[in-house]
């Protein structure tokens, strides 16, 4: 039969044996949460360059409405204007052969 003190140092070498399968335990799940924290910030640093990409050919595409909007509207301005003075264009021409003639 084991001594007390043979006894005591067995249950300090288990004590050691668990501290140190414990040790290593956390070191591994340390290991795999790192992991797992880079393997979402890789996922989540994509998903946001990809809802980058998204949302600027969405404002590329707003802007190019926006842009032919304009243009034809101030088209549409620059004909009526035009327009107007087509019909002005022949009474100016008689007013200054008027003034040249007389």
């Amino acid at each position: 039969m084991p001594t007390v003190i043979e006894r005591i140092a067995a249950a300090e070498a288990d004590a050691d044996t668990l501290k140190k399968n414990a040790r290593e335990a956390a070191a591994g799940t340390v290991a795999a949460a790192e992991d797992d924290a880079a393997q979402s910030l890789k996922i989540a640093r994509e998903e946001a360059k990809a809802g980058l990409a998204l949302a600027a050919a969405m404002a590329e595409k707003e802007a190019s409405s926006e842009r032919a909007r304009i243009f034809n509207a101030s088209r549409m301005r620059a004909d009526i204007v035009l327009g107007e003075a087509e019909k002005k264009l022949d009474k100016a021409v008689d007013l200054i052969m008027d003034e040249i003639l007389n």
